[in-house]
């Protein structure tokens, strides 16, 4: 379904604009005979209106072009499409839905959904309408994961005082976390900056596959971090550089844990490469005697 991934990178696009916006996060393509036909997002917070939501506003603007009766198109959405908009999609006449992430999925976050799939909506309306499930999954899935949304929510409007203000917060956490277990700062003799590695994937949770190493010696550690990062998720959907809020909210958090460590360790990042301008942050462990 090659058409199928192309129209959902539409769609996901529609779902990043929505959230710049400051709305939820939900886009939606309709296509017919293989060309887009429409294309938006939800505008229910900006627009004050509970029913503008991105399926109902693409079936209005396809249906603006084509009629009352949209047979023959497809629709694809960043999300499985709610009630509303599943009852809208049988009366449009639309015979082919597409969708990312699921109603269920949406519950099992915690996230406030009616516990009614598409599916079900099709079958009691008596309506044979096909349905794609996990349609670039993981790419949709970013949009609604809780981490990433909360740091959104903060780096909106953050200047770079509010930067520096959560980089202390992070500072403060991560000093907590160290009183909290002295007994992991311990460095393994003759091994300091490997000691230090481990305990910076045991902090935040990665494994050796996240974080390989590249290269080392007994005075530096140089490794690639590939892992999941919110942070990186929401400087890429809100259009901030990561050159920037990076070094100002998390180099120094990094180098005032590893001093707990030793006074002599240090961390340092290629900033010219760090992601998304390099397929992964090039990032390295240095012991200054």
């Amino acid at each position: 379904m090659p058409d199928f991934q192309e129209f959902m990178k539409l769609a996901i696009e529609e779902a990043e604009a929505s959230l710049r916006e400051g709305n939820s996060g939900f886009g939606a393509v309709i296509a017919q005979d293989g060309r887009i036909i429409s294309r938006a997002h939800d505008t229910e917070k900006t627009d004050l209106d509970p029913t503008a939501h991105a399926e109902l506003t693409a079936i209005r603007k396809a249906a603006s072009l084509l009629g009352r009766h949209l047979d023959g198109c497809l629709i694809l959405s960043t999300h499985e499409p709610c009630p509303m908009c599943a009852a809208a999609i049988v009366w449009s006449g639309i015979k082919e839905v597409g969708y990312g992430c699921s109603i269920k999925e949406a519950l099992e976050q915690g996230r406030k959904r009616i516990d009614l799939s598409c599916r079900e909506i099709f079958e009691r309306a008596g309506k044979s309408i096909a349905v794609h499930e996990g349609l670039l999954h993981d790419r949709c899935f970013v949009l609604y994961d809780r981490e990433v949304r909360e740091q959104m929510d903060w780096l909106r409007d953050a200047n770079e005082g509010a930067i520096r203000d959560k980089a202390a917060q992070i500072t403060d956490q991560r000093l907590a976390w160290c009183r909290a277990n002295q007994s992991l700062l311990s460095a393994e003799t003759g091994d300091v900056v490997g000691s230090a590695y481990n305990l910076l994937l045991h902090k935040l949770n990665l494994t050796p596959a996240d974080a390989p190493i590249l290269d080392r010696s007994s005075t530096h550690l140089r490794f690639a971090s590939r892992n999941f990062c919110p942070t990186l998720e929401a400087c890429r959907i809100l259009g901030l550089d990561t050159r920037v809020v990076c070094r100002i909210l998390t180099e120094g958090p990094t180098n005032e844990f590893l001093r707990q460590m030793h006074p002599g360790l240090r961390f340092e990042r290629n900033y010219e490469t760090l992601r998304p301008h390099g397929d992964y942050c090039d990032e390295t462990i240095l012991l200054v005697e």
